[in-house]
């Protein structure tokens, strides 16, 4: 079986009259004629007739070898050899899942993404595995509806489908992932800069507190004073069975009380440790709630104190409890790795995240400026002093400090 490889030139190519150069930068693709009956290969409709083909690579030694490969298995298949296991991109994304949960790995982002994967191959005709492309793969990337530039929204889910298909490539499912290497071709990697933390005012806080009435007051209340994620205040008072009641994953890192205002647990995003005290009176308010305090699931949870944060007319997300009682506890002079103790985060995350909200720092600086102030024969505001000025004012030398 005779297999050509050609170019498809873009419009603006200068080289689009010559369908074989070995140079340009436009897709290469395979015709031939199959003579055997409609059927499918590596995820592409195989019709009886003329068929072509992308080569999946723009180097012309790639299809070389891809050419070689397609001839081996066209004529397998003809013969009716066994050909390579094709798996379905279904199949693949139903088996990986099940994997993560048997292995206790997070699925609620990688059950969001593989759905919107196989939303996209739905829509664009993808069937098997191995019929995504690097220039598929890119593709669906770009289909996807979160930010970059000052948020790694985009970084984050893209890193779930790249896990995924690393998983593949180690189940022998396809030979290599589909989304390039960025080390190679750094054009595709995705760029962003964090936008600084700005927690919600004082005057902000006190709005959603008095908005918050019921549960969900008191919801809202314990992650203001605990720092807590939603995700972690949710799990409050709950048992094992209650976390496969109400769908929490990791009910075993749920919060603990040990002497009614300690609270220990281990964060949900992160398994990193906190430790932190509550207020006696917001302890008793839980103890009122029963046990779980807030049952139902955490979705409805979220929605309900969104609605709170709605009414009350400010904006911020149920993340900013945290982030104002973070930056809250930073001003007050709480020292960094205190603070990382009570929160379950990392120095070096607080530094990263809230250094512009570290008193500590901008005291400790402050004061290294009033010396050298004071080094240079200034007075503490950095002005000259009284008897200084009277002397510039009378002509007379002055010695040089620096000596």
């Amino acid at each position: 079986m005779e297999i050509t490889i050609y170019r498809r030139h873009s419009a603006d190519c200068k080289h689009k009259d010559d369908r074989y150069h070995p140079r340009c930068g436009c897709s290469l693709w395979f015709q031939f004629n199959w003579s055997g009956p409609n059927t499918m290969l590596d995820g592409n409709k195989l019709h009886r007739g003329q068929n072509k083909w992308s080569a999946e690579t723009r180097i012309w030694s790639e299809a070389q070898t891809n050419k070689k490969r397609l001839d081996s298995e066209l004529t397998a298949l003809l013969e009716g050899k066994p050909v390579r296991q094709n798996v379905t991109v279904q199949a693949a994304i139903e088996e990986w899942l099940k994997f993560k949960e048997q292995n206790r790995i997070g699925i609620k982002k990688a059950k969001l993404m593989s759905d919107k994967l196989l939303a996209w191959c739905k829509e664009s005709d993808v069937i098997f595995l191995t019929a995504l492309t690097p220039e598929r793969a890119m593709r669906f990337r770009t289909s996807l509806p979160y930010r970059t530039g000052d948020s790694s929204s985009l970084s984050v889910h893209w890193a779930v489908i790249t896990g995924f298909f690393s998983w593949a490539v180690g189940m022998g499912y396809i030979e290599k992932n589909p989304s390039p290497d960025t080390r190679i071709f750094p054009q595709f990697r995705i760029k962003y800069e964090q936008r600084e933390v700005v927690p919600p005012t004082k005057q902000e806080m006190e709005k959603v507190l008095a908005t918050a009435t019921g549960r969900v007051g008191v919801l809202v209340r314990l992650m203001r004073e605990s720092a807590m994620a939603i995700v972690d205040a949710h799990k409050f008072g709950m048992s094992l069975s209650d976390g496969k009641k109400y769908g929490v994953s990791k009910p075993e890192r749920r919060p603990v009380v040990q002497d009614r205002t300690l609270i220990r647990g281990n964060r949900t995003k992160t398994n990193e440790r906190y430790r932190v005290r509550i207020s006696q009176s917001l302890a008793e308010q839980l103890e009122g709630l029963g046990s779980p305090a807030f049952p139902d699931t955490l979705v409805k949870w979220r929605e309900d104190v969104n609605k709170v944060i709605r009414e009350s007319g400010v904006e911020m997300t149920p993340h900013g409890f945290r982030h104002y009682r973070i930056s809250e506890l930073l001003a007050a002079g709480v020292r960094v790795e205190d603070v990382a103790d009570m929160v379950g985060t990392s120095p070096k995350e607080i530094l990263k995240t809230y250094r512009h909200w570290i008193r500590e720092a901008e005291d400790r600086l402050d004061e290294v400026q009033r010396q050298a102030w004071l080094v240079q024969g200034l007075d503490k505001n950095g002005n000259p002093k009284a008897d200084q000025v009277q002397s510039e004012e009378n002509g007379d030398p002055q010695p040089n400090r620096l000596q």
